[in-house]
């Protein structure tokens, strides 16, 4: 059986609006020009001023209550993402409005704070210092009504920052948070920060994953909980009440289909009238819609010479036995090497062709016996193209004037017999924001395509993560361009060229976190453009105090399910969470006896099918999987009915 590709399903989500201080009449109008632009925050100023940030045509204001709008975006930057129109502005992430000053504004995008001047005209960047780092991911903003230069900073793993003079020096206020900490210096994403005049030294925090509202005494640091109503459902965002001047202290909550207000002294809860939405995702429509309706594809990672003769024949009866109906299959290995039969003229002219299985009788030989190809492409890690005569698309070192490169210590045999020590290069990178490194990664995928493969998956689609990245440089970088537009430039490329469906490999933090600013891998932006996204929750590369719990083998569970519904609430189910399973062990794991290592195989397994995760692919490097065994093979079965169900509403008969 071969994968089919239904007709896409259109995607039903709602994207929450970050309302601050908003009435609920302001979009009852019909007539209201407010729907020419898809808004993801509005905020309302002095008297009849409003303030609204759309997903991709920049900030407006309107000094009617919403009738009518006109473009305040002056000083915000536009994006720089293939083919480079320069048409859209970045997306936000957070605004807010002072409650001391109404016009006194603030917006964020994942890597910048911006303040609107006094005129209301422009925007002013505010550039960020330790210990505000460049790769923090900016998730709130907040004004402090007891203090007017005050402004607090939330993000999506590094916790909470104050400045106290309007952005020029920051200090880190969420260290020993310990309901938001998670261990290994990372923190739970801290989805929305306000404040109240009525309750000045006291910072509520919005915690989305969580489904959390803390009270968070900035003089004692004590954090207490605020309990919601069980009606509200999923929790969005919060802001400070402005109702009439009779009405109690308040904070208003939006959940996602629902808004209340919380009473600041009675702790008593009243729902409001929701206020009407936007229906378009806050990251905007892809330029094709993925295909989300295949078949959940249970996966073993196989490298080209164990996908050919014998070994490929060994190998489909083992998926046979154990339910598994797909192979990923190196076919650009680590080191760029095309394993298989390939006619473009570029990997030829650089000896890039190293043809070690025929990928036509793969094809045929796997289709017959109903299995899909999914092939692996390494991408942005590529020796042979970062050798390619003059390097022209190698990262550079700007200190030594020659290609980028990242040595470890080897120990090695001597002339002499005796072991001595060398640096080697084991990881070559290619420069991510050159198109020609785009185009001749697209074009293998096509090729693919051509040769009837079911999927491409890209690996490596980001930047390096290793060594001293300090002396980099990008010499094909367009002014401005952040990282996070590389890998989408790239991706919106090939997805405008592919039509099979293409999955991801993302690093396991990053598809844990919005984390776009580290290497690139940001998961929400993918969600947009593939299929599946493919995370690597492997519970041996998560720092072991990260998630800490006592068993290990449970907490290889924890790791999946809550990775996997956490990528889910990211994504908003726009692309099919596939992640990738340890079947290998290492460290301390090498000590596990065979009980003791199928259970921790099998409780991965359990956690990512409990998660709703659509599929899976077993990795071992070595394509040994003597990890599984019977009770895989069932629960096979149960993801099999679970998806059908979930796809079809059917339940197996």
């Amino acid at each position: 059986m071969t994968m089919t590709h239904p007709h896409p399903k259109i995607a039903r989500y709602f994207v929450a609006l970050c309302l601050i201080m908003l009435a609920p009449s302001i979009f009852a109008d019909e007539k209201s020009k407010a729907g020419d632009y898809r808004f993801t925050h509005i905020a309302r100023g002095n008297e009849d001023r409003m303030y609204g940030l759309s997903f991709d045509r920049g900030a407006l204001v309107s000094m009617d209550r919403g009738k009518s709008w006109s473009h305040r975006s002056e000083g915000l930057p536009r994006k720089q993402v293939w083919p480079f129109k320069g048409e859209i502005f970045r997306q936000f992430t957070s605004l807010a409005v002072a409650p001391h000053d109404r016009d006194r504004v603030a917006a964020t995008t994942s890597s910048d704070l911006f303040l609107l001047d006094e005129e209301g005209a422009r925007w002013r960047k505010i550039d960020l210092r330790y210990p505000v780092r460049s790769s923090n991911y900016l998730t709130a903003v907040c004004f402090d009504p007891d203090k007017e230069s005050r402004i607090y900073l939330g993000t999506s793993f590094n916790g909470i920052f104050i400045s106290d003079d309007n952005g020029r020096s920051w200090e880190k206020i969420s260290q020993g948070l310990s309901p938001l900490y998670r261990g290994a210096g990372f923190y739970e994403e801290i989805s929305d920060l306000a404040m109240s005049p009525a309750l000045p030294g006291t910072l509520f925090i919005a915690s989305a994953f969580e489904n959390r509202i803390y009270r968070y005494h900035l003089q004692t640091h004590e954090l207490e909980t605020v309990e919601l109503p069980t009606e509200g459902g999923s929790l969005h965002s919060i802001n400070h009440y402005a109702g009439s001047s009779s009405e109690e202290p308040a904070l208003e909550v939006h959940f996602q289909d629902s808004r209340f207000i919380y009473g600041l002294d009675t702790g008593d809860w009243r729902e409001l009238p929701p206020l009407r939405r936007s229906a378009a995702s806050f990251f905007g429509s892809p330029q094709s819609e993925p295909d989300t309706d295949n078949e959940a594809l249970k996966a073993i990672y196989l490298n080209a010479y164990n996908a050919r003769g014998q070994r490929l024949q060994r190998h489909l009866e083992f998926l046979k036995e154990h339910g598994f109906n797909a192979i990923v299959v190196d076919l650009k290995d680590d080191s760029g090497r095309l394993t298989y039969e390939s006619e473009l003229e570029l990997p030829r002219k650089i000896g890039a062709v190293h043809p070690v299985l025929s990928l036509s009788e793969l094809v045929e030989e796997a289709h017959k016996q109903g299995v899909s190809i999914i092939g692996r492409m390494v991408v942005f890690k590529d020796k042979l193209l970062y050798e390619m005569e003059g390097q022209p698309y190698a990262i550079w070192d700007r200190s030594s004037d020659r290609p980028w490169a990242h040595k470890v210590a080897e120990e090695r045999e001597g002339e002499n017999g005796e072991s001595e020590t060398v640096m080697v290069q084991r990881e070559y990178w290619n420069d991510p924001f050159a198109e020609g490194v785009w185009d001749y990664n697209i074009a293998i995928a096509e090729e693919l395509e051509r040769f009837g493969v079911d999927e491409v998956q890209f690996d490596y689609i980001r930047f390096p993560s290793d060594g001293d990245l300090s002396t980099a440089t990008y010499r094909h970088r367009r002014p401005g361009m952040l990282r996070t537009e590389a890998i989408e430039s790239f991706i919106k490329k090939a997805r405008s060229r592919l039509s099979l469906p293409i999955s991801v490999d993302l690093y396991g933090f990053n598809s844990w976190y919005r984390m776009g600013n580290w290497i690139g891998q940001d998961i929400g932006m993918l969600s947009r453009y593939v299929d599946v996204i493919c995370p690597m929750y492997y519970p041996s590369h998560f720092p072991y105090d990260f998630l800490r719990n006592d068993n290990y083998i449970h907490r290889a569970y924890d790791l999946y399910t809550i990775g996997t519904e956490r990528a889910r609430k990211i994504t908003e189910d726009r692309s099919q969470i596939r992640p990738y399973v340890q079947a290998f062990l290492m460290g301390h794991e090498l000590s596990m006896e065979e009980q003791e290592y199928n259970r921790y195989l099998n409780r991965q397994l359990e956690g990512l099918i409990e998660a709703g995760g659509c599929g899976y692919t077993l990795w071992n490097n070595m394509n040994r999987y003597y990890m599984v065994n019977e009770r895989v093979a069932e629960l096979n079965g149960v993801h099999a009915d679970k998806c059908r169900y979930e796809r079809t509403g059917v339940p197996d008969s």
